[in-house]
């Protein structure tokens, strides 16, 4: 299986370089990594290394989506999207990323927090994680927020779209430091997209236009619409490199704002859909009808 790893890049040069060690020390190495930077250029002579150097600021989304063409020109069997501020926790990362490949089209896998005691203002998923320890002084968990809400364990055990769906609007599975698509889910995503948004891109980059987030929470939805088959699981894990950035309480209400929106606008697509399937077996029952009296009619 030939597998690509796309980096997201904003101003995260030197912590690429660190990632790219870490990357060639995996026992199954990527065939193609791809760097996405946005505004700010990386270079590098490293041979399986394609620098996408996007001139203007794009915003994350445009960012992400400037790898497909690339994806595709290479004839790549799986793309693995992580982000330049995180490195895989463990040498076997790609080795169990192909595992799960062979059974789903889309991948999430987790992270956890390198140490905080030096910042001054902590990831706000990670306080939002810790909220009773912080209350109480008790030692911090450094643990994916998703892990720490059993998210992950309730999205494994869950069956149904409803329980998906649920999961995607409140545990926020849909994450984009950590997930990866095979070619045939990303295509079906890709597909979706086009049809119901008129553009062929992963991340919606005009409702997710500036460089503010939850447009990783709406591909993880959009997604579960297109029918890909999701797994999220703790086994494949990133370190996250925390620095001095935090989204506010009113950022994370106008997210949430958004992602409800995009759900009533996907399920009046559904419904819409349903009705004219509805309107065409019925309009097709009558034309079998149609047949059927003509030939007994005729018979007689």
């Amino acid at each position: 299986m030939r597998i690509g790893i796309s980096i997201t890049n904003h101003n995260q040069n030197e912590n690429i370089k660190e990632t790219l060690d870490v990357l060639s020390n995996q026992t199954v190495k990527p065939d193609l990594i791809f760097i996405c930077s946005d505004a700010k250029p990386f270079n590098t002579e490293q041979e399986n290394v394609v620098c996408i150097n996007n001139d203007v600021l794009k915003g994350r989304c445009q960012n992400r989506n400037s790898v497909i063409s690339y994806f595709y020109k290479n004839e790549l069997d799986a793309l693995i999207f992580i982000d330049g501020d995180t490195y895989p926790k463990e040498k076997d990362f790609i080795e169990k990323y192909i595992e799960y490949f062979r059974k789903y089209d889309l991948i999430f896998g987790t992270r956890e927090h390198t140490d905080i005691s030096k910042l001054k203002v902590p990831p706000s998923d990670l306080l939002t994680a810790n909220m009773d320890e912080l209350w109480q002084k008790k030692p911090l968990n450094y643990q994916d927020l998703r892990v720490v809400s059993k998210a992950v364990e309730s999205w494994q055990t869950s069956k149904t779209f409803n329980e998906k769906l649920d999961l995607m609007l409140t545990g926020m599975i849909g994450w984009s430091c950590n997930f990866g698509f095979t070619k045939k889910g990303m295509t079906k995503l890709l597909d979706f997209m086009e049809n119901n948004y008129g553009r062929r891109e992963i991340f919606d980059s005009k409702a997710f236009n500036g460089s503010w987030g939850y447009e990783d929470v709406a591909m993880g939805i959009d997604a579960l619409y297109a029918g890909l088959d999701i797994w999220i699981t703790d086994d494949i894990k990133i370190m996250h490199k925390v620095h001095e950035r935090t989204d506010g309480l009113f950022d994370h209400v106008k997210g949430r704002h958004l992602i409800m929106e995009r759900n009533r606008k996907l399920e009046r697509l559904n419904k819409q859909k349903n009705t004219l399937y509805s309107l065409l077996m019925v309009l097709f029952g009558f034309y079998i009808a149609g047949i059927i009296t003509g030939l007994i009619t005729a018979s007689l």
